[in-house]
């Protein structure tokens, strides 16, 4: 199954690459998180990518960074017709920073994108299609011949793909690349605003569907539609994620966690912490404790 927590495994590598990946077969997507940057720009398709309770249209052009540990989930409608085409990278952010440092403008939008929480993860790069489409090209040259893993090679990969997202704020007068705040808000994006305010809690249907005063029927609906998911699979998605912070950050017990994030039966958290992240919450705090020796 795929697992909530899809850690990237670098075996040494600065950068693992996946270029102009087609896909022709259904592609509903799963919600995950890396301990990495993720970088994925769309050639060809159409869906949506749902990330900080925000739905955003995917569609060629579109470029998205997600931060180390941010919850993700890609949906593409995909058929013969209507490919699914895109590029894939993975990064450690923190080592090309310093890299990046000699260029203070760009360092600067990096690290807003890395670790702040008003820029990105989407930017529409459709009017500079081409250009973009030509620096993958070259880093993919540059790849099959063995350079790929380069840091000046994949310093000049990000040093132009910032460029590109700066031009571009600057044609929305540096809002952020795409606006979601002017914009009436979808209703799979109301949902997840109510369930992050009220996942620790007993979550009920009748309650989420009384509050957007429409039926429960047409609530799950309309959530698949706009998602490819069920609430329930999103639901789970932000507990567990709150719950590995807990067990990342804290000290609380296992029970105590499971109550924090909405699971009261502690044999039940065990359950499906271990269901959506492939270990149980004592071995994933285990792990990270050891990570951090």
């Amino acid at each position: 199954m795929n697992f909530l927590f899809d850690p990237v495994k670098f075996d040494g590598q600065t950068m693992l690459w996946s270029h102009a990946v087609k896909s022709e077969a259904a592609y509903p997507g799963f919600y995950h998180w890396h301990q990495c940057m993720e970088l994925l720009y769309v050639h060809e398709g159409e869906g949506s990518v749902i990330v900080n309770q925000h739905t955003y249209e995917m569609r060629p052009g579109m470029l998205f960074l997600f931060q180390p540990f941010q919850l993700h989930k890609i949906f593409a409608n995909v058929s013969k017709n209507t490919p699914y085409k895109r590029t894939i990278a993975f990064f450690d952010p923190s080592v090309f920073a310093d890299s990046l440092a000699h260029f203070p403008l760009r360092h600067s939008l990096f690290m807003k994108i890395w670790q702040g929480r008003s820029t990105g993860p989407a930017f529409d790069l459709t009017q500079e299609i081409q250009q973009v489409e030509d620096g993958f090209s070259n880093y993919d040259e540059i790849s099959n011949q063995g350079r790929g893993q380069e840091q000046e090679e994949v310093t000049l990969l990000l040093l132009e793909l910032i460029g590109r997202i700066h031009k571009a704020s600057g044609r929305v007068q540096h809002q952020e690349a795409i606006e979601t705040d002017g914009r009436a808000l979808r209703y799979s994006e109301k949902i997840m605003q109510w369930i992050e305010m009220h996942y620790a809690e007993e979550v009920s249907l009748d309650q989420l569907a009384e509050w957007l005063h429409l039926s429960k029927f047409y609530v799950s609906r309309v959530f698949h539609e706009e998602t490819g998911s069920h609430i329930t699979d999103y639901l789970t998605a932000r507990r567990i994620k709150q719950a590995s912070r807990l067990l990342q950050s804290t000290t609380q017990s296992i029970e105590q966690v499971g109550i924090a994030v909405g699971y009261p039966n502690v044999s039940y958290f065990i359950h499906m912490f271990k269901k959506v992240v492939g270990v149980t919450p004592l071995k994933y705090r285990q792990r990270h404790v050891a990570a951090l020796k």
